[in-house]
């Protein structure tokens, strides 16, 4: 088996110093792949973190062999990086499972008006003094839409595994929120839905669920590698 998985937070930058982003630490992708280590210790597994990720060298604590030779890792930054990456990765190598966890922006920064004066990202190393700074935001591509497409020379038969986090959400909101994901073109063939409510650090319970032309059934329940067990099992 071959896995590719992406974790941690996009960073979507304002100057050289600061930058929107949230507070993804990416530890889900290392038990996703801890887990799967432990199913199988023959299969590859291909990272895409986020820089600001608990990287698998640095997880000691997780089980994980980040030495093993079956195990790689790049890093990104904003959407754009993950997006170019993912291609990239998607284009050249086949995969048979790919776990999309990574909280990728909503936005990204289109431009920012200090005190009137409309500045490109980039193109100023640091704001500072000024009274009134307005951030101007733009839109950020849905990723997870775009993987089967890129996927689809190489990795045709992939089994690709969405995330839905909500938080404070009602049954009903989250599983509105779950089924909009299987609602587009090229919907994924599972999705993770968890709350931020009921995240813990000893305990993060999840809610699988499995797409059946276009509307997501649930299959399980569990915590979030009993899940991933699951998966892994449909997907071998």
């Amino acid at each position: 088996m071959k896995v590719l998985i992406t974790g941690g937070g996009c960073s979507e930058k304002i100057d050289d110093v600061r930058s929107i982003t949230n507070f993804s630490s990416g530890k889900t992708a290392l038990q996703i792949a801890k887990t799967i280590q432990d199913l199988d210790p023959a299969a590859a597994i291909d990272f895409l973190l986020a820089e600001s990720a608990v990287q698998p060298k640095a997880a000691a604590k997780s089980g994980l062999d980040s030495q093993a030779q079956n195990v790689t890792v790049k890093n990104f930054r904003s959407c754009d990086d993950l997006q170019k990456l993912l291609k990239e990765q998607l284009t050249s190598n086949s995969y048979d499972l790919i776990f999309h966890a990574a909280a990728v922006s909503d936005y990204t920064v289109q431009s920012v008006v200090a005190d009137g004066k409309e500045f490109t990202p980039g193109k100023i190393s640091k704001f500072s003094g000024a009274g009134q700074l307005l951030v101007k935001l733009k839109k950020n591509p849905k990723l997870l839409e775009s993987i089967p497409a890129w996927a689809k020379k190489k990795s045709a038969a992939a089994k690709l595994v969405g995330f839905k986090l909500t938080s404070d959400a009602s049954q009903e909101e989250r599983a509105a929120a779950v089924q909009k994901l299987f609602s587009v073109k090229n919907p994924p063939d599972f999705v993770i839905s968890n709350d931020l409510s009921e995240i813990t650090p000893k305990s993060h319970p999840c809610v699988l669920w499995r797409n059946y032309g276009g509307l997501g059934t649930i299959v399980a329940r569990g915590q979030v590698q009993d899940i991933v067990r699951k998966i892994y099992a449909l997907g071998s």
